[in-house]
């Protein structure tokens, strides 16, 4: 069966943040969009559809505008740049996380997860008194292991494996 894109704002079965036109027309705006118009439109619907589920699976601040909303998006109740977030509308960041992720999803599906095996970038991540080891097993390239790359005003340490190159420090800002 086909996936379908409802992108109803505040619809209480919503499952896109964005229409698979308004996908189309932004990718018509990038470089590479070959990488996202050489899909069927069921895949990309998929793709945005997942896109969507995952940026739904992160916490934001403020709250939903209605509780029988399906997304996490719109919002309310929260100031971002000293303007207050409002219920009639998907913040473009938004959207455009949603595009470059279903693009991202739709030329990889492992995009976000990574894929798993025994070879790992890091043993060890630490932040001041924090610190996270990552089992061998289950190391990857996706969101878990670049969680500090999005995260402001950070200095990290990053400690190699034995066999990679010595331990740098990363500060993100």
């Amino acid at each position: 069966m086909a996936a379908v894109i409802d992108a109803t704002l505040k619809g209480a079965s919503s499952n896109s943040y964005v229409t698979l036109a308004e996908a189309n027309s932004y990718f018509e705006t990038t470089p590479e969009s070959s990488t996202w118009d050489d899909k069927t439109d069921d895949q990309k619907n998929r793709s945005l559809i997942s896109a969507t589920r995952w940026i739904d699976s992160l916490n934001f601040y403020g709250d939903r505008c209605s509780t029988s909303q399906a997304l996490s998006w719109p919002r309310n109740n929260y100031h971002v740049d000293r303007i207050e977030l409002v219920c009639d509308v998907i913040p473009a960041e938004i959207k455009y996380a949603t595009y470059e992720l279903a693009r991202a999803l739709a030329n990889d599906p492992d995009a976000v997860t990574g894929n798993t095996g025994t070879e790992g970038i890091y043993d060890e991540v630490k932040l001041g008194e924090l610190e996270v080891k990552y089992s061998k097993q289950s190391q990857a390239v996706g969101t878990i292991n670049n969680v500090f790359d999005v995260t402001p005003g950070c200095s990290l340490t990053l400690v190699r494996t034995p066999s990679a190159a010595p331990a740098a420090t990363k500060s993100v800002l």
